[in-house]
């Protein structure tokens, strides 16, 4: 297994539910090992994830599905 990571930055203030649902959607992605928002900077996820079974932008559209806005840096 490969295992890379990046950052996804939403614009948009989120509450403590929509941190939840942000996380646990992009979890539910074949691929990703851990998706996590820091309560110090939370306009940032942290996503690690299997390059050879799912591609970053799997993660970004999981966010946009909720109604966010945001993308990836650090890439």
């Amino acid at each position: 297994m490969s295992i890379s990571d990046f950052v996804i930055h939403i614009n948009e203030n989120l509450t403590e539910y929509d941190v939840n649902d942000a996380e646990e959607a992009v979890m539910d992605c074949n691929g990703i090992i851990s998706a996590h928002i820091s309560p110090q900077h939370p306009h940032l996820m942290l996503v690690a994830y299997d390059p050879n079974r799912v591609s970053s932008g799997a993660a970004l559209q999981a966010i946009h599905s909720l109604g966010f806005h945001g993308q990836m840096i650090g890439l």
